[in-house]
């Protein structure tokens, strides 16, 4: 209990070194959605670890300061994914028929889990967070595909530390949710891997947020160029091998 509590505090002095450096890089209107979404996260926490030193742990307004916030932070993290979306390409009428059939298969896993979790037995504010972790990673594999596809276009610093951090949060949170409904982890193992988790994302969102880099796209003589690069590399390579 001691350690999770000593993470909480030292993941509350990240989201504050990560708004208030933020502020200073004047980042904040660059990335509106992932400072908002920080923003709301370090009021939450803190009000949360107020009422955790003041009321205790079992209390009825920790329970409610903990769980009521959930319900609204996982649009929060949507959103800045799809913003990261927008920003490696802005979806125009040509390409949203392009992008139904991955929407449906996302839709259609996130429907058949939610499902099994919702007929789980169990504290429902904890299978709706379950639902919304897992509904967050396949949309993170969805960006990670259209950004990996975009070979002209480098991400940025900022832009992939967020959705690194972003992967990371959603992915270990979710094993840490699926053990606790499915294979009855206790509850303080449980909720030090929550902080623990946590910690580990928001240090890749202060590490990659620290100076501003943003999304760079690569002109049109500059990949010719690395394309003329790799065709000399490549005969480079048999001119070797044939005189072998």
């Amino acid at each position: 209990m001691f350690a999770t509590y000593v993470l909480g505090l030292a993941g509350n002095a990240l989201l504050l070194v990560i708004v208030v450096r933020g502020l200073s890089a004047h980042l904040l209107p660059r990335y509106r959605a992932f400072y908002f979404y920080v923003s709301f996260v370090a009021v939450t926490s803190l009000g949360q670890m107020a009422i955790w030193a003041i009321l205790g742990f079992r209390s009825p307004a920790y329970y409610w300061s903990w769980h009521l916030p959930n319900l609204l932070s996982p649009f929060l993290l949507l959103v800045v994914l799809v913003d990261i979306w927008k920003r490696v390409e802005p979806v125009i009428e040509s390409r949203k028929r392009v992008l139904l059939v991955p929407a449906i298969v996302v839709a259609s896993f996130v429907v058949i889990v939610a499902a099994r979790l919702f007929n789980t037995d169990g504290n429902p504010f904890i299978r709706f967070q379950a639902a919304a972790l897992f509904s967050q990673m396949l949309v993170s594999i969805f960006v990670y595909v259209r950004v990996s596809g975009r070979r002209e276009v480098y991400l940025g610093k900022n832009l992939k530390g967020i959705l690194l951090g972003v992967s990371v949060l959603v992915g270990l949170q979710g094993m840490n949710f699926a053990h606790l409904l499915f294979m009855g982890t206790p509850t303080d193992v449980f909720r030090f891997f929550l902080q623990f988790f946590y910690f580990l994302a928001l240090a890749v969102f202060t590490y990659s947020l620290w100076s501003y880099e943003p999304v760079t796209v690569l002109s049109m003589d500059y990949r010719n160029r690395l394309g003329k690069v790799s065709e000399d590399l490549e005969k480079a390579v048999r001119m070797l091998a044939s005189s072998r």
